[in-house]
């Protein structure tokens, strides 16, 4: 029976020992007295805000589909993101005209070696907005390398170690083609933002070869590029994320709910040079390189998000070396300020920006099939065999 696997005594022991696992390590004490303290004193609480004037908020989501469709040896890859901008007016967020138009890119990838990364290389560029050589000059991800490596590596040599996923490698590929895709749209929209706008991403701001002499992803330079280009233009870049990554979080949230803290509250993730320490970080790159995080709990009854801040952005507009107090007051004004996009009626004390930006990207299946109908009729028309493409998925009985 297709159902049958849970009735298996063999499949119900091991659940039963992984659970227990689980167990064991959920209760195993991470954070000692010194270190609850040590949280007590640096949560930072904020006002509930559901009014604000002239606030633009902006976001970006992406999606795609990984790969669409595939003939001989070849993949074809689709990337989408869509960026939304929103004032806030009063009690309401409105949304700011015209929407801006979609990154949108149809990558075509063969197994041959120099021709694959070739045209990765293109869509790369495409999706970005801007040329490889143009924006890994521009990122300060060359300079972050060369700090934790102890060399810096040129704009050509960057370029040639960048990790150029083989064609099949769908898995790779859709997080890389994705993330540039957004990442091109936040970069797009940062260009024609004005100082003291908030541009919102979902997810993190990791660098995952940041630490290693060889070898990036080119999302990775696209990444600290746009940190580049905020600071410039004194826009906010904040990355949010539904999951933080950390063990311990019920006794954190307790500790706040003991401070009389149930919502609305903050906690500022302490870096390897601070004073205080986590045992809970340990293993983990959080905050990642160049970036500052936080846990973020905006409403009871919602996850704690995570969010991460440009690291270089923070020091020039939040930090005040010879003033906690100061420092802590920016944060609870920034804090407040995003706690505003989360009261649309529209979502519930969630940044709707983002949940506008997602709803939008999100294809849905009609559009899919639309359009791998476009790309094989345009094949035809070009003297391809509509036979030669094939569905994967539909081929193999998955669809």
């Amino acid at each position: 029976m297709r159902f049958s696997h849970h009735l298996r005594e063999a499949v119900k022991s091991q659940i039963q020992s992984m659970a227990q696992s689980m167990a064991e390590w959920d209760v195993h004490p991470r954070i000692d007295a010194v270190e609850q303290a040590a949280i007590r004193s640096h949560l930072g609480c904020f006002e509930h805000t559901t009014r604000l004037e002239s606030q633009v908020f902006s976001a970006v989501d992406g999606s795609g589909d990984f790969p669409m469709l595939a003939y001989a040896d070849s993949f074809v890859y689709l990337a989408i993101a869509q960026a939304v901008r929103y004032e806030a007016i009063g009690n309401k967020l409105r949304e700011v005209g015209p929407e801006p138009a979609p990154v949108f890119d149809v990558c075509w990838l063969p197994e041959h070696e120099q021709r694959r990364k070739v045209q990765l290389d293109e869509a790369f560029a495409r999706l970005a907005g801007d040329s490889l050589e143009a924006v890994v000059a521009q990122s300060d991800y060359r300079q972050l390398k060369g700090h934790y490596t102890g060399r810096e590596p040129t704009v050509a040599e960057a370029i040639a170690d960048l990790i150029r996923p083989h064609a099949s490698d769908a898995g790779n590929l859709g997080i890389q083609l994705r993330s540039c895709a957004e990442l091109g749209a936040a970069r797009r929209l940062i260009a024609d933002a004005q100082p003291g706008e908030i541009v919102l991403l979902d997810g993190t701001l990791s660098l995952p070869f940041v630490q290693r002499a060889k070898g990036s992803l080119f999302h990775e330079h696209l990444k600290r590029s746009c940190c580049v280009m905020a600071r410039e233009r004194g826009v906010m870049l904040a990355w949010i994320s539904k999951s933080h990554g950390l063990p311990g979080i019920g006794l954190i949230e307790q500790i706040a709910k003991d401070r009389g803290l149930i919502d609305h509250w903050f906690l500022r993730l302490p870096t390897p040079s601070d004073t205080w320490q986590l045992s809970v970080l340990d293993g983990r790159n959080i905050p990642p390189q160049g970036a500052v995080s936080y846990l973020w709990r905006t409403h009871r009854g919602m996850p704690v998000f995570r969010v991460d801040l440009d690291a270089a952005w923070w020091i020039e507009r939040i930090l005040s070396p010879e003033d906690d107090r100061q420092t802590l007051a920016r944060e609870s004004t920034l804090f407040s300020t995003l706690d505003f996009a989360g009261h649309d009626i529209r979502t519930k004390a969630y940044p709707y920006p983002l949940k506008a930006a997602h709803d939008r990207a999100s294809l849905k299946d009609t559009e899919r099939l639309a359009l791998r109908k476009q790309v094989i009729a345009a094949a035809v028309a070009s003297g391809m065999k509509a036979s030669a493409f094939v569905d994967p998925s539909e081929l193999t009985g998955h669809a």
